[in-house]
């Protein structure tokens, strides 16, 4: 059985939805790493490529805990001016991908910490393989 490479990368999320809280930000990397092979290896078509782009997972719970406080203020606030503001609503935003809160706050700041914290750690990885 073959995948089409949107279900790959489907896929590929739900692998990460899997994994446990502390191992969340490390199989994010498995996951990124394994689509930049395959892209290498195989491309990709622009279509997909964009896709993916908007895909990778940056899990609020995988953030220090300061800028998990800081997001969560901004989710009250957000949902509260929303008249949507329960504590079951602030639970799913801060169980969410970052992505999922584009609609609800200004997340460009934290996702490129979090694209700055991984390609860190991608170095570090490469570094310490040599």
């Amino acid at each position: 059985m073959g995948f089409t490479k949107r279900e790959l990368v489907e896929f590929l999320d739900g692998l990460v939805e899997l994994a446990s809280e502390d191992n969340k930000a490390n199989a994010v990397l498995v996951k990124e790493q394994f689509l930049s092979d395959f892209e290498k290896s195989y491309g990709f078509e622009k279509e997909v490529i964009t896709e993916v782009s908007k895909l990778p997972p940056h899990y609020i719970a995988a953030m220090p805990d300061s800028v998990q406080e800081e997001i969560k203020q901004k989710v009250i606030a957000a949902l509260t001016e929303h008249g949507e503001c329960t504590p079951e609503n602030v639970d799913r935003a801060m169980g969410s991908k970052i992505y999922d809160l584009e609609d609800l706050i200004d997340i460009r700041e934290y996702v490129r910490q979090m694209e700055a914290e991984q390609r860190k750690k991608s170095e570090q990885k490469r570094r310490s393989g040599r």
